[in-house]
């Protein structure tokens, strides 16, 4: 057991890696939310924990069971994002291959991947012991002012159910980012998605995550409207804080901060502001830091730890969203390969290689279009690979 501290609040709570459970997993689907993985972001701790009071002292009948489960406990009891490691990176193929092998290469003292092993462990414990289908939501918070918004891989099935959800959502961050817990979730088939409330000590943080939480359990059947404490208010409170609210954006850029880089992010940044192609957005050793194209803004980061310096994210055309969900449900990527400059990457045959000085126009809109996510890139090539479970869960 911890105890962690809200500034929003000014107050503690002891909490254990289990926050709460609610309901039986054999009346429906299994909803596993997550707070704190970053350990300065203690507002969904205090969320789920107001939460779960409610649900024993009310008792609804759930059709399905909800769990928290609080994220990276060494962290949180010190208010820091991670120790060494950042918890949130660490889901890759490799990592996880380590931990279900149990060998981790001497990386057993490290805080945080002792952390991820008992993350690892009670994940692989609801997986035996419930029934889904399970849903995951990790709950999290900005370093910058920020209306709520979610983000996810862009599969479909993931893409209509946040759509229940009335904020912004953001397609397409795997690309950017290596191992995710919520990527390594959706790559073994199940529904997951991060919900980010606003910025890490308002006291509105708070609220949001409620707010989510209440809708999600709405959204996944466990709870009827007319069962949920104050329904309307807490779908308006998320509703009225974009202008832009069921809007779908996609990541275009991302700044990689290095470990030794003095990075300083221009104050006064908020996410999804507009900006224009060669604004100044940040400094470093080198000079001013420009827009590579013009856009709006995504977490420009305002904290000393974490790598990623800001995106740029723009907004997509729901007539094409619409198009994109048709062409996978036909399975039209069929015809990728008779492309010219397309072709079956030889060492993984379940990936394409891009030629891209063949295949120029439009080319990573078109896989995006499709389904695929952008593995990695070369001078020479792009690497895509078709997202798993897109359209269907598995068997």
């Amino acid at each position: 057991m911890i105890t962690v501290h809200s500034k929003a609040l000014d107050k503690e709570i002891a909490i254990e890696r289990e926050i709460g459970r609610f309901g039986k997993s054999h009346r429906g689907p299994t909803v596993i939310f997550f707070g704190g993985i970053h350990g300065n972001e203690p507002s969904g701790v205090f969320a789920l924990h107001r939460v779960f009071k409610v649900l024993n002292r009310e008792k609804p009948d759930a059709r399905g069971l909800v769990i928290g489960l609080s994220g990276n406990m060494a962290a949180l009891a010190r208010s820091e994002r991670f120790i060494e490691r950042d918890l949130n990176r660490l889901w890759n193929r490799e990592q996880v291959s380590l931990l279900q092998n149990g060998g981790l290469n001497g990386q057993s003292q490290v805080p945080d991947v002792v952390e991820q092993m008992d993350i690892f462990h009670s994940i692989q414990r609801i997986f035996r012991e419930e029934s889904g289908p399970f849903f995951f939501i990790d709950l999290h918070t900005t370093s910058a002012p920020s209306p709520p918004f979610i983000t996810l891989n862009d599969n479909l099935r993931n893409r209509e159910f946040a759509t229940k959800i009335p904020v912004p959502i953001i397609l397409g961050i795997e690309e950017f980012l290596s191992g995710p817990l919520m990527s390594y979730i959706n790559e073994l088939g199940h529904i997951a998605l991060g919900f980010e409330a606003g910025s890490h000590d308002e006291a509105r943080s708070i609220e949001n995550h409620e707010s989510c939480i209440w809708l999600m359990l709405k959204a996944t059947g466990l709870l009827h409207k007319a069962e949920i404490p104050s329904f309307q208010a807490h779908y308006d409170n998320l509703a009225g804080q974009s202008n832009d609210g069921k809007h779908v954006f996609e990541i275009r850029f991302r700044y990689h901060r290095s470990a030794h880089e003095n990075f300083i992010m221009r104050p006064g940044f908020e996410n999804f502001q507009k900006i224009k192609k060669g604004d100044i957005l940040a400094e470093n050793d080198k000079g001013p830091i420009h827009a590579c194209e013009g856009g709006r803004i995504f977490l420009p980061l305002y904290q000393k730890q974490g790598e990623d310096g800001f995106f740029i994210i723009r907004e997509i055309n729901p007539f094409w969203l619409k198009v994109s969900a048709r062409l996978r449900r036909y399975n039209v990527d069929r015809l990728l390969k008779y492309l010219p400059g397309i072709t079956i990457d030889p060492e993984q045959p379940k990936r394409f290689r891009i030629n891209r000085k063949i295949a120029r126009w439009k080319v990573v809109d078109i896989f995006h279009l499709l389904g695929y996510r952008r593995e990695k890139t070369t001078e020479r090539y792009h690497y895509f690979s078709r997202r798993k479970f897109d359209t269907h869960a598995p068997d």
